[in-house]
């Protein structure tokens, strides 16, 4: 409802920016089931991951360049197996449902000056890393969540330009990748895993990449 820090705002400003959000988009017909906070990074506070669990399914909330589906690929941080919200000692899990990873374009734009050469470089090393861990004919592990904020021409802290965004969607399209969105994920509660909801057998036969263009709250 506004585009304050989560972390900055009373609990009654909190749940007004979840619940009233959730009710805005509802009566404008559109049934939202995953957010995303503010900045992207409020996975280590329970009390905006608890608010967020309230009123949706799944929250694009923290970075890295893949998202395990079921959230054991960050061994460097993180000894757990399953995507659950909380250890058994009542401490928040390093990545779950509420803390999905995604790669922010807009980060590489500002670090690499908004060379679009390069960064179409970097781009499609990044969706192409998924490979190291879905075998043909095997089961999907590991998605990269793309976010976009912005796409003008106008080089702002926000921006991807244009004609890159346009050299990105088609190096997917003429090289057989899969494009989902947020909401093509599911959450498997009796096994505390996410699985991809047009793949019930999660079969990878081809490139998967999720794609998120997200603004404030809405990711879509």
């Amino acid at each position: 409802m506004t585009h304050r820090r989560m972390t900055h705002l009373s609990p009654s400003d909190l749940n007004y920016g979840m619940a009233g959000s959730k009710k805005c988009l509802a009566d404008h017909g559109i049934n939202a089931t995953a957010f995303a906070p503010t900045h992207g990074n409020e996975r280590n506070n329970a009390t905006i991951i608890n608010e967020i669990a309230k009123y949706y399914d799944l929250a694009v909330n923290g970075f890295s360049k893949l998202m395990f589906l079921h959230c054991n690929g960050y061994i460097k941080y993180s000894s757990q197996t399953d995507c659950r919200t909380y250890f058994t000692n009542g401490t928040l899990t390093f990545v779950n449902r509420y803390s999905l990873r995604e790669w922010s374009h807009n980060n590489i734009d500002k670090a690499n000056s908004y060379n679009d050469s390069k960064i179409f470089d970097i781009f499609v090393n990044e969706v192409n890393s998924q490979e190291k861990y879905n075998k043909l004919n095997g089961p999907v592990l590991a998605v990269p969540i793309v976010a976009y904020h912005s796409i003008d021409n106008n080089k702002t802290s926000d921006s991807t330009d244009i004609g890159l965004f346009a050299q990105e969607m088609k190096y997917l399209h003429e090289n057989g990748f899969r494009v989902l969105t947020v909401n093509d994920l599911g959450y498997d509660s009796k096994n505390n895993v996410l699985y991809i909801k047009s793949s019930p057998s999660n079969v990878f036969n081809q490139s998967q990449t999720l794609g998120a263009i997200t603004t404030g709250a809405l990711t879509k």
